[in-house]
């Protein structure tokens, strides 16, 4: 169980996880304040916390930024010529009933000699060909998720209504993979990176000063490595360039307004739209979303805090654990293996289970630790049910088998490692797959994450500040992998063009959506993005996992169909529920 769950893992860099590289390759995703308010992991909010929150996203928040002038585009709109889509990966969604095509854009907006980036995109044509009302572009996130993989997969999380009516399009942006070129890569090749993660990362997961300071040497040395390697590329990635090649292709496909669905990174993507063409806008649905000052570093922002705390991702993480033991100690072991019989002991043994790990014990031939476990829970939580296509997602009820192993495992007092967890005591994929020949161009560099991030987010500029922040991150929300996630000593590749604010333009209604118990982008930081716009709607779904899109909610795909295809957004303090419990019960 546990050598396949890691397995899985390393096919994906989008998120954290519990190998040595997996703190610097974390899919980002997003914000709260250093202390927000504690979101309940129970079924429902009630009381002061509900009236708080929606009068929360009731309010507007005035920035006072200058706003930057944007000349009017005078590039070419790109042509399509939609075809069939390459036949999918081993173990991704089927594309079959899809259409793929290419769009080419500008590297430089300011200056188009300077070269293009080839972007793939990938459509799920409207079913009701004679009651269709346009296109919907979908960004995933990432921010290096590609479009044309994760469409596929994420297809039935859209409401039947949206897809019997919209072509729904989503594209691999620019530099971040998939099969858009060109594409950051920090090495000449997939197996010199791997290679180098091998030999910065031997000493596992950093959890004290001193092994914080080492680990932040060799992620600066592999920031300076990537820069030097991308040059001239990394100023042309930013988060403002992929929202003018979005409104380049709501043009090429003869859309005269734009409609917009954004998941985790996806939504700051979507407010940058919103703000920039706020005149180009029919609708937009912000879905798990960021709290766009927090990842721009506004005013009253706390920049000594790296972009995911400042976000509020590792408080996400750790309530969002709290909410998975209490969850399935509500159910008997036939309905989640961990459990203990309640919630108090099944939360009591997560805390032993931890406890027992503190120096490492054997599970499947690797040893693993309690950081290890801790950012492995943390990072695989985002589904509750596993969907094709997600495979580095196992869903809750395989977390919970996980943790019964080792639970299992740790029992046994000769399995304990002798050494204290010298060594790969803290890496608990310590047999490294082995290494496969690798092509001369590789989509999966830790690099383009913080090619954006980097390029535009503020973040501590000192290897001694990083260390500082993850020790903050560490002693208010526990251990956990996102205090590396926008890691940028030695990043000096900034972008070009970028978009900081303000956030508050005049649009039309746009409707934010967030779950109760997110692990990467909590409900604060919905919240704050709700108070950020100049014309926003906040529908709480009690439920669990990232996103509504991925986690689905019968409630909040009605009141999403209807805001798409009518106009109607949902009452003012609207609240839904996931469809169904993470654990069946009795």
């Amino acid at each position: 169980m546990w050598r396949q769950a890691t397995q899985a893992f390393e096919r994906t860099i989008a998120l954290a996880t519990v190998f040595r590289r997996s703190a610097l390759e974390m899919t980002p995703a997003w914000e709260m304040e250093l202390h927000p308010p504690r979101v309940t992991h129970s079924s429902a909010l009630q009381g002061d916390t509900m009236r708080n929150l929606v009068a929360a996203a009731a309010a507007t928040s005035a920035l006072l930024i200058t706003s930057p002038t944007f000349a009017a585009d005078t590039v070419p709109v790109p042509t399509l010529a939609w075809n069939a889509c390459p036949a999918a990966k081993q173990g991704a969604a089927s594309t079959d009933s899809f259409q793929c095509a290419t769009a080419e854009v500008p590297m430089d907006y300011a200056d188009p000699s300077l070269g293009r980036f080839n972007l793939a995109l990938i459509k799920a044509p409207a079913r009701d060909a004679g009651q269709r009302l346009g296109t919907l572009f979908w960004n995933p996130g990432g921010p290096s998720d590609a479009g044309t993989e994760y469409l596929p997969a994420a297809i039935r999380g859209f409401p039947e209504k949206v897809r019997d009516r919209f072509d729904i399009i989503s594209w691999d942006p620019r530099g971040m993979g998939g099969r858009t070129t060109p594409v950051v890569q920090c090495f000449d090749s997939a197996d010199d990176e791997a290679a180098f993660f091998a030999r910065a990362t031997q000493d596992g997961f950093p959890v004290t000063a001193k092994q914080l300071a080492k680990d932040a040497a060799w992620r600066t040395a592999f920031n300076e490595a990537c820069v030097k390697r991308n040059g001239e590329l990394l100023a042309h990635v930013s988060t403002a360039d992929n929202a003018r090649d979005l409104d380049l292709l709501r043009q090429a496909v003869g859309e005269e307004t734009m409609n917009y669905y954004g998941t985790s990174y996806g939504t700051f993507l979507g407010a940058t739209y919103i703000n920039m063409y706020p005149d180009r806008v029919r609708a937009a649905v912000l879905d798990g979303a960021v709290a766009v000052p927090a990842w721009a570093g506004n005013a009253g922002e706390n920049l000594a805090l790296s972009t995911f705390i400042r976000l509020g991702s590792d408080f996400g993480a750790a309530s969002t654990i709290e909410a998975f033991m209490s969850q399935c100690g509500a159910v008997d072991a036939s309905g989640c293996a961990f459990s203990a019989g309640s919630p108090v002991a099944t939360r009591k043994k997560w805390s032993d289970l931890l406890q027992r790990a503190q120096k490492g014990f054997a599970l499947e031939g690797d040893t693993i630790d309690a950081p290890s476990i801790l950012a492995y829970v943390g990072s695989s939580i985002y589904v509750v049910e596993p969907l094709p296509g997600f495979g580095r997602f196992p869903g809750w009820a395989a977390v919970a088998e996980f943790l019964q192993q080792a639970w299992v495992a740790s029992e046994g007092s000769g399995q304990q490692v002798a050494d204290g967890g010298s060594g790969d005591a803290g890496s608990p994929a310590a047999a490294a797959t082995p290494a496969k020949p690798a092509a001369a161009t590789y989509v999966t560099s830790a690099g383009r994450q913080l090619s954006v991030i980097c390029g535009e987010s503020p973040n501590p500029t000192t290897e001694d500040a990083a260390v500082q922040q993850a020790l903050a991150s560490y002693q208010r929300a526990g251990i956990s992998a996102w205090p590396f996630v926008a890691y940028c000593v030695g990043w000096t590749a900034r972008a070009k063009a970028t978009y900081l604010g303000p956030w508050n333009k005049a649009t039309a209604p746009v409707l934010v959506i967030g779950n109760t118990s997110d692990p990467a982008t909590a409900l604060p930081s919905s919240v704050r993005m709700a108070q950020a716009l100049g014309n926003a709607r906040l529908l709480i779904v009690n439920g669990f996992g990232h996103t509504v899109l991925i986690n689905p909610s019968t409630c909040a795909q009605d009141h999403i169909a209807a805001y798409f295809i009518d106009g109607e957004m949902p009452p003012t303090g609207a609240t839904c529920t996931q469809d169904k419990p993470p654990f069946p019960g009795d």
